[in-house]
């Protein structure tokens, strides 16, 4: 997985609000269920972030067309309706890039 403007690729940011002592439990249930579905078609590769508060989870996907997600998500709505449980916020968007910096020399 990589950030690029090139190759139209879709990217899914969802931004997960959640209480301090429930962070690590959504953490561990999005990657047992990220684990499950890998294969699936479309699918690039997904990566978590917490924040260091303990009062956020990001997920950051990458799909290869709007409708290899869309059909991932009409598929698996009840599995992640699931997990959302353990957020007081769920805020899922596409997204595009539109611009990119990167160091060269580290």
């Amino acid at each position: 997985m990589r950030v690029t403007r090139e190759g139209h690729l879709v990217t899914v940011i969802n931004v997960f609000e959640t209480k301090p002592e429930q962070q690590q439990e959504l953490i561990d249930a999005w990657i047992c269920f990220v684990e499950e579905v890998r294969g699936e078609p479309g699918m690039i590769g997904a990566a978590l972030h917490r924040s260091t508060d303990g009062t956020r989870v990001v997920n950051y996907a990458q799909w290869r067309s709007v409708e290899d997600f869309e059909r991932f998500v009409k598929k698996y709505r009840e599995q992640m309706d699931a997990r959302r449980l353990l957020a007081e916020r769920v805020d899922p968007h596409l997204y595009e890039v539109v611009y990119l910096f990167e160091r060269r020399d580290n």
